[in-house]
């Protein structure tokens, strides 16, 4: 099941799910930020504009979220 958690990239007003990054994402966050935190890291699931929100973070910690590139929407 997964987490609902306000999004600073999805449209306002209402939490979005946030799942665990798959490994893909993982060893993508694991160059920019470190193999130890990446596991921890969750992605929104929700929908933006431009199709795949793009937004990850660890749990609960939107102050160290970043989103990813477009190449993984």
């Amino acid at each position: 099941m997964p987490d609902y958690i306000y999004c600073p990239n999805c449209p306002k007003g209402k939490a979005h799910p946030f799942r665990r990054v798959n490994k893909t994402e993982q060893a993508y966050i694991s160059s920019k930020r470190g193999k130890k935190d990446a596991p921890g890291y969750f992605r929104c699931e929700g929908k933006t504009s431009k199709g795949q929100c793009l937004w990850v973070q660890p749990r609960w910690n939107q102050g160290k979220g970043f989103s990813l590139p477009e190449d993984f929407s």
